[in-house]
């Protein structure tokens, strides 16, 4: 008898395990899914500027003027 009630709290402890290794694994992936979706969220809103030209006297990057001819 003392071989049965091994393998049954043997069995008890896996299932457990698994189950919560499961949650975890769920609880991760919808914390990667919130990320992603908040990142893509952010980056919809990013404009194009065309083509840029470094401005000496500001010492960043503008946007280029256009000009008319």
């Amino acid at each position: 008898m003392p071989p049965v009630m091994f393998l049954a709290i043997v069995g008890v402890a896996g299932l457990a395990g698994y189950r919560l290794l499961s949650a975890i694994s769920r609880n991760a992936q919808s914390g990667a899914r919130k990320a992603d979706e908040a990142v893509r969220r952010a980056a919809a809103h990013v404009r194009d500027l065309g083509s840029l030209e470094w401005d000496e006297a500001a010492g960043v990057y503008k946007p280029r003027a256009q000009r008319e001819n």
